[in-house]
C-alpha cells in the first residue's frame, strides 16, 4: 500500500529565508511538494494518506549535529552498538535528525573497538531514529600544549600511517594540530579522502593555519576552546579563522564555553554561512549522575558546567535546541537553521539535508511559539 504523509496548516522556516504558511507531502522518505493548499491534486493515487497537524507549529529541516560525544549516559568511547542506537532514539526530542559520532582521544585499540561498534550501530539504525553519517575524530592528533581533558599518553603525530592504524571509511571528520603536520602530507591525505580536516587542540600561527587551509583544511574544530587567545600583534590561529571565509568554525553556543560578547563577535566576524553550531554534548547530559568517567578521569556536573577536577571544560550540558532558546534573543531562527542544520549539511556534502524543498530528506522538526520541540520527522516517520 503507498502512503502519502501530509504536514497541514503549519508554517515552514527555512535558513536565512522568511517564514511562510506552507503544507508539506511527504512519500516514503521525501519530500515530493510544497504548497500553498493541503488539496495535492496526485493525492488520490495513494491507498493511504496521514495527516500531521502543524497548527500554530514551525516546521524546519531537521538539526545535524557534527560534534557530540554522547547523552543520556551514552559514551560513544565506550558504548556498545545497543546503547548507541538508544541514544538515537532520545536525540529526536531535541531536533537532532543526524550526528557525526565523536571520538576523543584514547588508545588505539579503544578508538578502533568504538569505530566498529558505532559502526555496527549505523548498520542497525531504526528507521524512525536521528541517523549517525559518521565519525568525528577528535583526537589523538592534537598539540599536548592544548590537549584540554584529553589523556596526553595517547596523543600522537599527525601523520599517515599513525592515522592507518584505525582508519575506517565512516570517518568524516578529523580534528588535528595542522602545526604538527609534516609538509602537511596528513591534511592533504584526509583531503584526497573527502575526510573533513579540522584544526582542533592547536595552537597553529595564523601563517601555518592559512597554510593548511591552501592544502585542503576546511574548518575548525570548537572555535576560542583549545587554542591561544586572540592577540593584537599575534592573530594566531583565531584571527586566521575568523578572518579567512573559507573557513568553517565549529562553535559551542552554550554561554558556557563562550561568553556571549564573545558569540557575538563572531556573529558579526564570519560569514553566516560559515558557522557551525555544535552541542559537543557529554554523555553526562541528560544523565541523572552528578559526575562520570570519561576520558579516563572523573568529570563533574558543576551547575551547567561538565568539568574535571582541575576545572576543566570536558564538553557540553546542553544539546542544540536547548542552545537555540538560551541564545533566541542574540540569534535569529532562520539563522540558527542555518548554523545547526544547512551549514552542517553542506561541509558534509549532504546535498538533501538541511533544507525544506522538493525532493530533499523528509527530516523536519515542528516548533512551538517557545521552541520547544513539539514532534521530529526522520525519513518521513514520526520519531518524537
Amino acid at each position: 500500500m503507498e502512503k502519502l504523509t501530509i504536514i497541514k496548516n503549519g508554517c515552514v522556516q527555512n535558513p536565512d529565508c522568511p517564514k511562510i504558511k506552507a503544507n508539506i507531502a511527504i512519500h516514503k522518505n521525501k519530500i515530493i511538494d510544497i504548497s500553498a493548499s493541503c488539496e495535492f491534486e496526485f493525492a488520490e493515487n495513494y491507498d493511504v494518506i496521514e495527516y500531521i497537524d502543524a497548527k500554530e507549529l514551525t516546521i524546519t529541516p531537521g538539526l545535524i549535529d557534527q560534534h557530540i560525544h554522547g547523552g543520556y549516559g551514552i559514551d560513544f568511547n565506550t558504548a556498545k552498538s545497543e546503547d548507541i542506537v538508544y541514544l538515537t532514539k532520545e536525540l529526536p526530542k531535541h531536533g537532532v535528525t543526524s550526528l557525526v559520532a565523536t571520538l576523543m582521544t584514547d588508545s588505539e585499540e579503544n578508538i578502533k573497538r568504538q569505530i566498529k561498534e558505532i559502526s555496527m550501530a549505523m548498520e542497525n539504525q531504526l528507521a524512525d531514529s536521528a541517523k549517525i553519517i559518521g565519525i568525528h575524530i577528535e583526537g589523538p592528533f592534537l598539540n599536548p600544549d592544548f590537549k584540554g581533558i584529553h589523556p596526553d599518553n595517547h596523543i600522537l603525530e599527525p601523520n599517515i600511517n599513525n592515522f592507518k592504524k584505525f582508519e575506517n571509511e565512516n570517518i568524516k571528520i578529523v580534528s588535528y594540530a595542522p602545526e604538527l603536520d609534516k609538509n602537511l602530507e596528513f591534511t592533504k591525505y584526509l583531503a584526497q579522502k573527502n575526510i573533513i580536516p579540522s584544526a582542533g587542540h592547536s595552537k597553529a600561527t595564523h601563517e601555518e593555519l592559512k597554510t593548511a587551509v591552501n592544502a585542503g583544511l576546511k574548518q575548525v574544530t570548537h572555535l576560542f576552546n583549545a587554542m591561544p587567545q586572540l592577540h593584537h600583534r599575534n592573530p594566531g590561529i583565531l584571527g586566521e579563522a575568523l578572518t579567512n571565509d573559507k573557513i568553517y568554525t565549529e562553535i559551542i553556543a552554550d554561554n558556557e564555553h563562550l561568553h556571549p560578547i564573545i558569540l557575538d563577535l563572531i556573529l558579526r566576524t564570519k560569514p553566516k554561512s560559515k558557522i557551525i553550531f555544535i552541542s559537543d554534548s557529554l554523555p553526562l547530559n541528560q544523565s541523572t549522575e552528578d559526575s562520570i568517567i570519561f576520558g579516563g578521569q572523573k568529570i563533574y556536573r558543576i551547575k551547567d558546567q561538565a568539568v574535571n577536577e582541575n576545572g576543566t571544560f570536558a564538553g557540553s550540558l546542553s544539546f542544540l535546541d536547548e542552545n537555540l532558546r538560551k541564545n533566541i534573543d542574540k540569534i535569529n531562527f532562520s539563522d540558527f537553521l542555518m548554523f545547526a542544520s544547512l551549514n552542517p549539511a553542506k561541509n558534509l556534502k549532504l546535498a538533501t539535508k538541511g533544507f525544506i524543498d522538493k525532493d530533499f530528506d523528509a527530516d523536519l522538526v515542528l516548533w512551538d511559539e517557545n521552541f520547544q520541540v513539539k514532534h521530529t520527522i526522520i525519513g518521513g516517520l514520526i520519531a518524537y
